[in-house]
């Protein structure tokens, strides 16, 4: 069951997105919810790619992915995504929907970390061949570790609700 997926430009768009200082990125989480791309990222024997993030909103095991840009589609975000955080390069197309979610956190990188911020995060699914799961990179300014993980596992182990919503869709969609 896929949600859709779908890009849609109406009229002409060119981003103007630029790089915000901290405390005026700051000003814009308290007061915008931030869209993010996902991605649960499979080997050829069906297990899930999670990275030990090492930033907030959520310094454990998570998904791949993060902020989408001004004008991206999500399976171009994915890509963009991909190449920083992991070293590969994945075409756009090569990326499906799968799910959604809504998210509150608690705490956030930027300052002032205690006001949280709020998460939608659009939910792709990739499958890599053996060549291209070999040659993962983690960038260490966001990971500290990585493993592969069976889907099973992911429902039973101690992972974040949102993970294991995904997964379930990913399973259901089978």
């Amino acid at each position: 069951m896929s949600v859709g997926g779908y890009h849609f430009v109406t009229g002409s768009f060119t981003s103007h997105r630029s790089f915000l200082p901290d405390k005026e990125y700051g000003v814009a989480l308290d007061n915008f919810v931030k869209g993010c791309s996902d991605m649960l990222i499979q080997n050829s024997k069906g297990q899930i790619l999670t990275g030990k993030r090492n930033v907030h909103p959520q310094p454990d095991w998570w998904f791949v992915g993060g902020r989408m840009m001004p004008g991206e589609s999500p399976g171009v975000s994915c890509s963009r995504l991909l190449k920083r955080e992991l070293s590969l390069n994945i075409a756009a197309d090569r990326f499906k929907p799968l799910c959604f979610n809504s998210m509150v956190w608690g705490m956030r990188e930027q300052e002032p970390k205690a006001n949280g911020t709020c998460d939608v995060n659009i939910v792709l699914t990739v499958q890599l061949s053996e060549e291209e799961a070999s040659q993962i990179v983690l960038d260490p300014k966001e990971y500290t570790d990585s493993k592969w993980v069976a889907p099973e596992e992911m429902l039973e182990g101690s992972y974040h609700p949102a993970l294991q919503c995904s997964v379930r869709s990913l399973l259901s969609a089978a």
